[in-house]
């Protein structure tokens, strides 16, 4: 029966063929179609907020109105943390924070008590605050960010960069942090796989952990002497022993004349890692994937 069924088809499909080979064509539908179906999404726009914050008091606070905005078209659970410290000169001062995200529905406030401190001491109550210490669980919408910061017992001169990461999910101690820095890599590895137009390089493969956690600088770039429109990179830390990936950031990709870069900070705690880095698409249909291992000890 089956071997009938296909025999009638094939004879159907003949005869219309022919009967088509004496038709003239006299016109044309041509479809333009638009969709537009989200899937789920989260977004901070933009990627990095900038803030100067200039301290001129031994005490003080400021508020930085709508510097961003969150949205999520799920149910979202986020973690603010504190991840890059770096301070010059001869200082002292000790910094909290409150990041409010407000929607038409709903305000959420996370409180940041002891974002920093340099030579000096901050006390803190004990319980653990959402959104914080722990993760907060918002709804789904679109939030406006302020940001507010307070200081204290704060005298000398200087200068300090305080970056805060923004975790959806559980935080499990690995980040990557862009950075804008210039920086010399002729002493940097390079990972295997690297070519002319895409190449991966890492500051160091083997670290050691300083209070807690190892860093190490990474650099991707790639050649191409056409414009790329819209080049990101996509950066991704999987943790080497179960594959499971700890955290992914989308970095938009700096041109420098005919090459597109992108350098990131990654930070861990003791553990073997691998760093998968997606390169921006040059028009083929799939991106390159470069991948190299990190060995952070304790």
């Amino acid at each position: 029966m089956l071997l009938k069924t296909v025999l009638a088809v094939a004879v159907v499909s003949a005869a219309v063929l022919a009967s088509v080979m004496y038709l003239d064509q006299i016109g044309v539908i041509d479809i333009l179609g638009s969709v537009n179906v989200p899937g789920e999404a989260v977004t901070v726009s933009p990627h990095i907020i900038g803030i100067k914050l200039p301290v001129n008091t031994s005490s003080g606070e400021v508020t930085y109105g709508n510097v961003g905005v969150l949205r999520t078209d799920k149910e979202l659970e986020v973690l603010l943390k504190p991840a890059v410290k770096e301070v010059e000169g001869n200082l002292t001062i000790t910094l909290s924070g409150e990041v409010l995200l407000v929607s038409d529905e709903k305000t959420y406030t996370i409180k940041m008590p002891c974002l920093m401190t340099v030579n000096t001491s901050c006390f803190r109550a004990s319980v653990l605050i959402p959104g914080y210490d722990e993760p907060l669980k918002i709804q789904p919408g679109e939030y406006n960010i302020t940001l507010k910061l307070a200081w204290s017992e704060t005298e000398g001169q200087g200068v300090f960069k305080l970056q805060i990461v923004i975790i959806t999910g559980k935080d499990n101690g690995a980040y990557i942090l862009p950075v804008s820095d210039n920086v010399d890599t002729s002493n940097w590895t390079v990972a295997e796989g690297s070519t002319r137009t895409h190449t991966l390089l890492l500051e160091k493969t083997r670290i050691k952990a300083s209070n807690g956690f190892g860093e190490t600088r990474v650099l991707a770039w790639l050649f191409s002497p056409r414009e790329i429109e819209h080049a990101e990179y996509v950066f991704k830390l999987i943790n080497a022993k179960t594959g499971n990936v700890l955290t992914v950031l989308n970095v938009p990709a700096i041109r420098d004349g005919t090459y597109y870069k992108a350098l990131v900070l990654i930070k861990a705690k003791p553990g073997h890692y691998i760093i998968e880095v997606e390169y921006p698409s040059m028009g083929q249909s799939s991106r390159t994937v470069m991948t190299a291992k990190i060995l952070i000890e304790e």
